[in-house]
């Protein structure tokens, strides 16, 4: 499925950034700096020291985070079939080059991109799911054994996600997760859920490092049908197609379904 700007299913998918970091506030001289204070013990006035002797001091450093620099798509469609059965996601997150440099306009694909110095976290996933007058999709962790909606007034869906396991291919590369996480079903982040996955440092100042994201799923067979929200034509012949790309306009309003809020943060790899 090409990546684009357009709208291209029945279910919308948003993706909102939240930071995980409390950032302290530091006072504006030493002497007022409650973490330098807090820490300093200091040696028995009464040992004698001799001339050419040596006494020491241990040096603490804590790290306060202020510049996580990440991006996330802040609109992702998936296609259900009226009839059940695999979802049509987006395609996997890679980034591209113009001839040997690097071309951010070029990237495609479900992504989150880290512009940090360091190593970002996906400290935590969170779904919540929208209910709107036109039915809801009901995220569920299986489907029923016969296919039917069980929770859903539109139709039941059974949604992974996960870090690619493709890194890079000849047509682009994606630094993948450097965490020990798999994907997740999205069913189960209705709680709050640690995936384990980081992201690492950029490659430069000008170029992120990415971790494709792999959606993929199925839904049931649809029991109502918003009909703002269905496609016009067919995958091979979509309509209309007013631009001859191959994909079709923008015919459809996706149904606002449910939105996945990562929260972020510093992390440390050896990788």
């Amino acid at each position: 499925m090409k990546a684009s700007g357009k709208t291209l299913g029945a279910l919308a998918l948003s993706a909102a950034l939240a930071l995980g970091c409390a950032v302290p506030a530091f006072g504006a001289v030493a002497s007022d700096n409650p973490y330098g204070a807090r820490d300093q013990d200091y040696s028995d006035p009464t040992t004698n020291l001799k001339q050419g002797d040596t006494a020491e001091t241990n040096v603490n450093i804590a790290t306060m985070i202020t510049n996580i620099n990440v991006s996330v798509p802040l609109n992702v469609t998936v296609v259900a079939d009226s009839a059940g059965g695999a979802i049509l996601a987006p395609t996997t997150g890679l980034k591209h080059n113009t001839g040997d440099a690097y071309d951010g306009k070029m990237n495609t694909g479900y992504r989150i991109e880290n512009y940090s110095t360091y190593p970002v976290a996906i400290k935590q996933i969170q779904t919540t799911q929208h209910t709107n007058n036109r039915g809801d999709w009901a995220l569920v962790a299986a489907l029923a054994a016969d296919g039917t909606t069980q929770q859903g007034n539109v139709a039941d869906m059974v949604l992974n996600l996960g870090p690619s396991s493709t890194q890079n291919d000849a047509a682009g590369i994606n630094e993948g997760s450097k965490g020990t996480g798999g994907a997740v079903n999205l069913a189960n982040t209705i709680t709050p859920t640690d995936p384990g996955w980081i992201i690492q440092r950029q490659v430069s100042k000008t170029e992120p490092a990415i971790m494709g994201l792999q959606l993929s799923g199925t839904n049931s067979a649809l029991i109502n049908v918003n009909e703002s929200s269905i496609l016009l034509g067919d995958a091979a012949n979509p309509q209309p197609d007013t631009n001859g790309d191959g994909y079709p306009d923008d015919p459809v309003a996706a149904d606002n379904a449910f939105k996945i809020i990562y929260t972020v943060g510093a992390a440390k790899t050896t990788v």
